[in-house]
C-alpha cells in the first residue's frame, strides 16, 4: 500500500475516532463501541506514525491522557457549585472516550519502540519497520 493511501487511511480512522469519541459521550457507551475507537486507534497509530514522528507522537499522547485526567477533576470541582453537573459529566465521558481511541495506539508505538530498542537498535525503529522485521523471522 502506498504511503499517501496508508496514511489517509490513517487520517480518515482518526477524524472517525475522534467523532465516535464525542458522539459516545452523550450516551452509555457499548463496549463494542469503545472496541471500535481502541480499533481505529490502533490503526491511526500503525498507518500514520512515522520513525521521525514517535517522540512527538508518544508525548502528546501522555500529555493528553494526564491532561484528561486533570481536566476531568477540575470541571467536577467548578461545575458543581454552578450547578452544571450534568455539562462536567458530559465533557468526562467525551474526554474519557478520547483516552480510550489514543491509548492503545500510544501503547503499541511504545511497545514496539521498546521491542526495537532490546533487539540492540540505537535508534529505534517505526512499527512498519518492527512488522517487517516479524514477518522475515
Amino acid at each position: 500500500m502506498a504511503n499517501k493511501t496508508k496514511r489517509q487511511i490513517g487520517s480518515y480512522a482518526f477524524i472517525f475516532g475522534v467523532l465516535l469519541a464525542v458522539l459516545l459521550g452523550f450516551m452509555q457507551a457499548p463496549v463494542w463501541a469503545i472496541a471500535i475507537m481502541a480499533v481505529l486507534g490502533l490503526v491511526v497509530a500503525g498507518l500514520n506514525i512515522r520513525h521521525e514522528e514517535v517522540r512527538s507522537y508518544l508525548l502528546y499522547n501522555v500529555a493528553l491522557m494526564v491532561g484528561v485526567g486533570t481536566l476531568s477533576n477540575m470541571l467536577s470541582v467548578l461545575t458543581a457549585p454552578l450547578g452544571l453537573g450534568s455539562l462536567a459529566v458530559l465533557l468526562q465521558s467525551i474526554l474519557g472516550n478520547l483516552v480510550f481511541f489514543v491509548a492503545p495506539g500510544a501503547v503499541l508505538i511504545a511497545l514496539s519502540e521498546v521491542y526495537a530498542l532490546a533487539q540492540g537498535n540505537q535508534t529505534p525503529s517505526t512499527l512498519n519497520h518492527w512488522v517487517k522485521t516479524i514477518r522475515t523471522a
